[in-house]
This record gives C-alpha cells, structure tokens and sequence, in this order.
C-alpha cells in the first residue's frame, strides 16, 4: 500500500508566522504582519478610518465578525475616532495614543499593545484593535458581543432545595456568578491559558488568606504543563492534573452548580473554571465528597444525616450485591436459609443458563440500556428504558431465559448506584462491580474478599494534591469523621475546616 507523506516547510522567515507560539516572533504590530498571519478569513474585518477626517491620522480597525459588540464598536469607539475635535488637533501619534489611553474615546476597557502576539490574541477573544502603522503600536478594546446560554437550571445535578442558577460556557459569566457568593476582598481568580492552538483560558479560584498555598501553586503547575493542541473536553484538563491516572475513581470533583462550588471554595479547597465548560471542578477532592450534596446543609441535620448515611449503604449494595449472590449461590449455598433457598432453586428450574453468565448478560443489558437512554433525545431515551425494563426484562422472565430473582438484583443494584450524587463515583462503581462479580465466580466468598482488600488498598494509596482520598478515614480524624462524614452534626458544632486541607484560617466561624 502506497503512503503518501506532507513534507514539513523547515521554520524560517517566510513561514514565522506557521509557528503555535506566535507571540515568540520578532515581527512588529502593522497591518500587513496582521493580515499575513490572519490570513484570508473571512469573518476578520479590516476598516481604514481617519482620526477626525485628518488623513495625516490614518488608523485600521481589526476586529472578528460575530465576536463583538457591532453597536458598542460604533457608538464607543468609532464615532469618537471620527467626531472628536481633541483628537484631530494632535500632532502626533504620540499625544494621540496618549488621548485615546486617557479616556478621549470613552470606553471601560482599554490596553496599548507593544506586542503583536498579544495584539492577535486580543482580536480572537473579542477585542477591537487600533493599529497605528507608522508608531508599530495598537490599541485594543474589550468589545466582545457573541451569543451565549442564558444562566439556567442546572441538568445534570437537581436542585431541590438551593439556589437554581447553573454554571454556562463563557468563563466571564463564571466568574461572576462565584463574586456575587463570595464578596470578599481576598477572593483571587488567575487565570492561565491552556491549548496551543485553542489557547483556552482557565482561571484558577481560592481565598487568598484562607487556602493552602502549596495547593494553589500545585494546581498553577499542573495547568501550566497540560502540552495539548486543543481543551476541547473537560477531560483535557481532568486527566492531566489527578495524580493517579490509572484509577476508575474520580480525583477531582466536577460541578456545574455555583452554590456548590462557592461552598467548597469557602471550605478551603481550590477552584477551576474552564472557558467554553459549563463545568467546574474542584481539587482537592476526598472520597467523602462525592457523596455529599449541598441539600445535606439545607434540610434538618438528623433527616440529613439519615439520607447520607443511605447514600453510603446503598454504594455499597450498588459495588458487591450481584458479586454476593454469584458467590453465594455458585460456591456457599449453605449460607442461605432453606426457605429462600428452595424460591431461588425453583426460579432457575427452567433457566438454561448459569448463575454467573445471566448476572453479567443483565449488567450489560442494564449498562446498554443505561447508554441508550443518555444518547437518545429525552423523549425517545424515556421511551427506550420503559421498553427495555418492562417489555424485554418481561418477556425474557416469561420465555425462561433469566431468572426473576437475578432481574431483582440487578434492579435492587442500579436503583441503589443512582442514589450516588456524584456521576463519576458511580460510573466508577459500575465498572468495579464487573470486576467483583468476574471475582466471585472464580473463587466465591475467598475471591470476592481478596478482591475487596485490593480495592482498599488501592484506594488508600491514592493522593490528591497531597491529600488522603480516604481522608479522614485513613489517616484517621475522629473529630472530622463525627463532624461531617457518615453523619452530619449541626452547624453550630462544626467549628473547623478540614485538617487534611491545611488551610491558613482553620475555623469556619
């Protein structure tokens, strides 16, 4: 078979401009140097203006077409550049850059440009840029006018008893969601630029006198030496930053609610907020914290408490129920009482297949369907796991293909991973039960508890950004664990911040 190979053009002082790190050339801020590094797109805008008619003056206004603010651009920006006596008087560009800088065309966000990779990086964000040929300098203006999501509920995460506002895909918006929560002075958003050929803006969200330092600059690194082409998914930056990428278990944690986020900014852990994500994630994360929800601090401490503790119970039936009962009855039927014995016998009299193959054939079917339902429009998703549930798990029942007490279990193990507030964890869980089962069926209870020691140890060897993922149940915080954990004691009783997280400010009142 024939390959066909693209020759790269070796680097020199025609293809500068090729390079993904612009800003590194040595060409100055022109017109023409824009135009042969912007090419021919369409969509850029290139307006010869003259600063109060004055041809002398001549001045070309760069901007993205669909990026800006067209009204804003003409009523801010151009009607000065063309009505305002001051500026055609000037002598010289000089007194006339100087005019614009203070306030002359009267607009909020104004930057002189020396450079012009920040020139080029200004126009593609949504800036108007003023470039002043013969002083090699610009001009540029915040303009940016494109159309957005409106702030909406959020879908992935119910809110029941909180506020409804959901994070959206312009980091702006973001961020200003997280200022309106927490007013404080000492609130510090740096942001950080990801993607060589995105160039995506990534801000980095903690409390100045409050957060663990060596943590926030921890995070900075890792962002700063994500080496990718693009963030075109939150897993771009997910995966470069957890320290053990080889675990199914979530080490950070990723919300698109802001009351939620802001809480655990507040608490002393630190903020990622990713431009075009309506998701932000949250590090350091704990195990404890997948299986909390901000409706635990918004309902009565006992009823909360009750509900948490619900939450780790039915984790645990979702993780080693299907693996329980193929051990149980391949391996240890003298473990079952006689009554339920003879009901589960008499079930499987007419079922050609194993105990272990209709278990992991219903977890596939359960998972297939599971998909099927996320893919699909919501109307048809419904549809299709009310006929897989119903119509299909009925007719196989009927035709003896399954048993009904393996239906019972499989159904007893999804209700019980949906109780998990955290999608990650649960996805996690689903994966880890397979492999528990596949367990089970070699070596009953014996595999299925080697298996389980090794998924402890695994967990326990896990840190996030130096933190214990079973924090505080190992190393053990007795005070923690009574505090905030398996239950939640009231608000008046939790006098501190987590120890694990080192914050500067360890009391939360």
């Amino acid at each position: 078979m024939k390959h066909f190979w693209t020759k790269k053009k070796p680097a020199g002082p025609d293809t500068e401009y090729l390079l993904d790190e612009f800003e590194g050339n040595n060409k100055v801020i022109t017109t023409a140097n824009v135009k042969t590094i912007l090419a021919d797109s369409s969509d850029i805008i290139y307006q010869e203006h003259y600063i109060n008619g004055n041809r002398h003056l001549p001045v070309t206004v760069v901007f993205v077409d669909g990026m800006v603010d067209v009204k804003l651009v003409s009523d801010d920006i151009l009607k000065p550049l063309t009505q305002e006596k001051d500026l055609g008087e000037v002598k010289g560009f000089d007194d006339l850059i100087g005019l614009i800088e203070h306030g002359t065309v009267y607009h909020a966000s104004r930057k002189i440009q020396t450079s012009l990779g920040d020139v080029l990086n200004e126009i593609l964000n949504g800036s108007v840029a003023l470039i002043f040929d013969k002083e090699k300098r610009a001009v540029t203006f915040d303009a940016k006018g494109f159309e957005k999501r409106g702030i909406t509920e959020p879908t992935g995460e119910n809110a029941v008893k909180g506020p409804k506002d959901a994070f959206v895909e312009v980091l702006r918006v973001n961020t200003s969601l997280v200022r309106r929560r927490i007013r404080t002075p000492y609130l510090r958003i740096r942001e950080t630029t990801v993607g060589r050929q995105s160039r995506t803006p990534i801000a980095v969200v903690y409390i100045e006198n409050l957060t663990n330092e060596n943590i926030v600059r921890e995070v900075i690194e890792r962002l700063d030496s994500i080496s990718e082409d693009a963030v075109i998914a939150a897993g771009f930056i997910e995966e470069y930053i957890v320290d053990k990428r080889g675990s199914p278990f979530p080490q950070v944690l990723s919300t698109e609610r802001a009351d939620k986020f802001c809480a655990n900014i507040i608490e002393g852990r630190v903020g990622i907020l990713i431009d075009g994500m309506p998701v932000a994630y949250i590090a350091p994360a704990g195990i404890i914290l997948f299986f909390q929800a901000p409706e635990d601090y918004a309902y009565h401490f006992t009823i909360s408490s009750v509900i948490r503790l619900l939450r780790y119970v039915s984790s645990s039936i979702a993780l080693l129920l299907p693996a329980f009962y193929v051990a149980v009855t391949t391996f240890h039927q003298e473990m079952i009482p006689t009554v339920l014995a003879i009901t589960i016998i008499r079930s499987k009299t007419e079922v050609p297949f194993p105990t272990v193959s209709s278990i992991i054939g219903m977890l596939i079917a359960f998972e297939m369907l599971l998909e099927a339902g996320i893919r699909l429009p919501r109307a048809i998703g419904q549809a299709v796991s009310i006929i897989g549930a119903l119509v299909v798990g009925q007719a196989a029942v009927q035709a003896k293909l399954i048993s009904p007490v393996v239906v019972i279990i499989i159904a007893v193990t999804g209700i019980a991973g949906f109780i998990i507030p955290n999608q990650d964890m649960n996805n996690a869980i689903r994966l880890l039960r397979m492999i528990l089962v596949l367990c089970a069926s070699i070596a009953g209870l014996y595999g299925l508890s080697l298996a389980f020691i090794m998924l402890v140890y695994h967990l326990s060897t896990i840190e996030t950004f130096g933190v214990p993922y079973l924090t505080p149940f190992a190393p053990s915080e007795v005070k923690q664990m009574a505090d905030d954990t398996l239950f939640r004691m009231p608000l008046p009783f939790m006098m501190k911040r987590p120890q694990t997280l080192k914050t500067i400010n360890k009391k939360r009142r």
